[in-house]
C-alpha cells in the first residue's frame, strides 16, 4: 500500500485536475484544530438556489498535471454528458513518466446529478496503485449518504463495507462545482457546502478573491480567482476536525462561457503540485448523450 504522502499527492493532483475533481478533492489550507459540532457549523452552510449562469454543456476537458513546476506528472480527461433528466460526468487520470515510476496511480470516476436542482445522486470511484485497488460507491440520498467500500489487495481477497453518513443535501464534486459556478462570482463572494468527493464528506468554503488575466499554456484568459478551505468531518458525528496536509490553494476559472478552471496550484507539505487545462472541446448530437452507471439502479 501507498505510504499517507504518495496517496495524498495523487489524490491532490486528480483532485486538482478537472472541472469535476478540481475545486474540491485535496484544496485548501489548514484551519484551527479544534473539533466544531454539527451545531456550530451548519449555520454557515450556502443554502440558497442555484443562481442562473447558464448550464454547462456537454463537454470534454483535459489537463497536465506536474509537481514542483519541474516534474511532468501525468494527464487527466473528463466527458461531461447528459442522460434524460440527470447529467453524467467521467472522469480519468493516473500518474506518467517518472511519476509513474515512483507513484502508480489510476483513477476513475463517475458521478450522476439531478440536473434540476444541481443534486447529487449517485457516484462511483476507483483508484488503483501497485498494492490494491479501492473502490466506493455512493448513494445521495434525501436524509443520509450510504458509502459501500471494497478494498482489493493485488493478489488477495476484497473485503467489502458499508457506512452510512446522517446527513442529507451533501453535494458531490460535480454538484459542488456546478452550484458554485451557477452563481455571479463577484468578489468577496462565498459559499459553504457539504461534498463528499471520495468516501467520506469535508466541508467546504469556496471564496472568490477576484479577477484577473492567466496566461496558461500559451493562451492568455480573463479567471475568476478563487480560494478553497476544507474541514475533514466525521460522518457518524458530523463533528469537524483540521485537515493539515494542505497548506495553500489557488485556483483560476475562465471568466467566459465555459466557467471552468483553467489553472490550480496547490502548496502541500510534501511539495508543490499544479493542473493546467490544455484542452476544452464541446460534445454534440450522439457523443453529448451518456448512460447512467448500472450500480446506480441496484442500489447499495
Amino acid at each position: 500500500m501507498w505510504t499517507l504522502s504518495q496517496r495524498f499527492v495523487a489524490r491532490g493532483w486528480l483532485a486538482s485536475l478537472s472541472p469535476l475533481l478540481l475545486w474540491l478533492g485535496l484544496t485548501g489550507f489548514v484551519l484551527a484544530e479544534e473539533s466544531v459540532t454539527r451545531q456550530m457549523w451548519e449555520k454557515s452552510l450556502t443554502l440558497k438556489a442555484p443562481g442562473a449562469f447558464p448550464p454547462l454543456k456537454p463537454c470534454r476537458v483535459s489537463y497536465e498535471l506536474s509537481w514542483n513546476n519541474l516534474l511532468s506528472a501525468g494527464m487527466a480527461q473528463v466527458l461531461l454528458q447528459e442522460a434524460g433528466e440527470h447529467q453524467v460526468a467521467k472522469a480519468q487520470a493516473g500518474t506518467a513518466g517518472l511519476a509513474r515510476s515512483l507513484w502508480r496511480y489510476d483513477c476513475t470516476m463517475v458521478s450522476v446529478m439531478q440536473r434540476s436542482g444541481l443534486q447529487a445522486a449517485y457516484m462511483e470511484h476507483s483508484e488503483t496503485d501497485t498494492r490494491e485497488t479501492a473502490t466506493y460507491q455512493v448513494h445521495f440520498d434525501r436524509h443520509q449518504i450510504r458509502t459501500i467500500t471494497e478494498l482489493k489487495p493485488v493478489g488477495g481477497s476484497s473485503l467489502r463495507s458499508q457506512s452510512i453518513c446522517p446527513l442529507g443535501g451533501v453535494d458531490d464534486l460535480q454538484s459542488a462545482i456546478l452550484y458554485v459556478r451557477s452563481h455571479p462570482l463577484c468578489t468577496g463572494d462565498h459559499f459553504t457546502r457539504v461534498v463528499q468527493p471520495f468516501d467520506r464528506p469535508y466541508l467546504t468554503t469556496f471564496t472568490v478573491m477576484g479577477r484577473e488575466k492567466r496566461k496558461v499554456q500559451g493562451v492568455l484568459y480573463p479567471t475568476i480567482k478563487l480560494d478553497v478551505k476544507i474541514r475533514r468531518m466525521d460522518r457518524r458525528t458530523l463533528t469537524l476536525g483540521s485537515f493539515k496536509k494542505v497548506k495553500t490553494a489557488t485556483i483560476w476559472v475562465s471568466d467566459d462561457a465555459w466557467r471552468l478552471p483553467v489553472e490550480m496550484h496547490a502548496s502541500i507539505y510534501v511539495g508543490f503540485i499544479s493542473a493546467t487545462l490544455t484542452k476544452r472541446e464541446p460534445l454534440l448530437d450522439a457523443a453529448a448523450q451518456g448512460r447512467l452507471p448500472t450500480a446506480m439502479s441496484r442500489g447499495p
